[in-house]
């Protein structure tokens, strides 16, 4: 069972879990708009003049971003199957104890008690987890092209 300060520890952990999640976001969508702005103007000269076009940065482009959303993907679905398979495991329980015929014990509602608590913790953790692994590849990948255009630009 859980105590009361391990569960504050895990329920502090995903708080600051999300801020940092959080942040990330906010840095992606900073990062994103100085990489469009870069990128534009490259597309626009690559219009306008093939030949003088940076063919190098322009394939980046797609499989970047489709690598990028497919480790997100990934970290979505991961975790996403675990909450899925906690909670039916936590329905399976709760059945169990529902079908037995009679109230449950003192012992078997302690037990209940501690599986539930255990079962939201995590599916808070998991929640937490979910967002955080959807936005770090994304996060990773624009943040790491917008310093590398900006230390392009400098040249």
């Amino acid at each position: 069972m859980l105590n009361a300060f391990t569960l504050w520890i895990r329920m502090m952990d995903a708080t600051l879990e999300m801020s940092r999640t959080g942040q990330r976001v906010s840095e992606t969508l900073g990062a994103s708009h100085d990489v469009i702005d870069a990128r534009s103007g490259m597309i626009r000269t690559a219009l306008a003049s093939p030949l003088e076009a940076d063919h190098v940065e322009l394939a980046r482009m797609v499989p970047e971003k489709i690598a990028a959303f497919s480790q997100a993907g990934t970290a979505i679905a991961t975790q996403w199957w675990a909450i899925q398979a906690d909670l039916l495991t936590q329905a399976h329980q709760l059945g169990t104890m529902a079908l037995k015929g009679r109230p449950p014990t003192a012992s078997e509602l302690k037990a209940m008690t501690a599986r539930n608590i255990a079962h939201g913790t995590r599916a808070i953790e998991r929640s937490v987890a979910l967002g955080a692994g959807a936005v770090k590849p994304v996060h990773a990948r624009a943040t790491s092209n917008a310093r590398r255009l900006k230390r392009a630009k400098k040249r």
